[in-house]
């Protein structure tokens, strides 16, 4: 899925949240939340797309209105071995829209 096709799942109902999941070495990537599978969002080519910044990632969903955006720190493993599972991902809602932005 891409960004305009993203758009038009939003406009459809098809998606209702948008997650802003970190990566390794400081970067993003966007994934949709479609039926409840998350689904990464492309580039032009295909490719996962990658960016480097929440304000970046807020220039390229200008566009899509009306989603709930959040930004998840997912834990690859539990450190401590024989501890009670515990969730250990990180997910919190930010506005879509920049405070500083005067929109």
């Amino acid at each position: 899925m891409n960004v305009k096709e993203l758009n038009q799942q939003v406009k459809a109902g098809a998606v209702k949240e948008v997650n802003l999941v970190s990566m390794e070495g400081g970067s993003y990537v966007i994934h949709a939340l479609v039926e409840g599978t998350s689904v990464p969002v492309a580039d032009d080519k295909g490719a996962t797309l990658h960016v480097a910044s929440v304000e970046e990632a807020r220039r390229i969903l200008d566009d899509v209105k009306d989603v709930r955006l959040f930004i998840a720190q997912p834990a690859v493993y539990e450190e401590m071995v024989g501890q009670p599972v515990s969730q250990t991902d990180s997910r919190e809602e930010i506005p879509l829209r920049s405070t500083i932005d005067n929109r």
